[in-house]
């Protein structure tokens, strides 16, 4: 497969590029996000909408509320940076999709 390349119809540069190991999405030429065997590049302005609570780290750490992080670090009261956060929220909701899928599937077939 060789490099495809999709385009906006207007004169702004945005398009999207697919390569053999390559995917880049650009609004314009300094503005863009690409994922190749690197990892991901992101270039340009970025805005995050989410809380730092939201934003995991390594899927087990996120980011301490700005509250806490507006207090001073000292060597007697430390204000640690991450804090764990194990994503439960998201495995009680596949538990529940598992327990109605299972119990579909032992109706279907009983």
């Amino acid at each position: 497969m060789g490099t495809r390349t999709i385009k906006s119809d207007n004169d702004a540069g945005s398009g999207v590029v697919l390569a053999k190991n390559t995917v880049r999405m650009h609004g314009n030429e300094d503005n863009y996000v690409m994922a190749d065997e690197r990892g991901v590049t992101i270039n340009g302005p970025v805005s995050f909408v989410s809380g730092t609570d939201q934003i995991r780290f390594a899927g087990l750490w996120t980011m301490s509320n700005q509250m806490r992080l507006s207090l001073p670090s000292t060597m007697a009261t430390p204000t640690p940076v991450m804090a764990i956060n194990p994503p439960i929220s998201s495995y009680t909701g596949l538990m529940k999709e598992s327990a109605v899928m299972i119990s579909l599937l032992t109706t279907l077939a009983g």
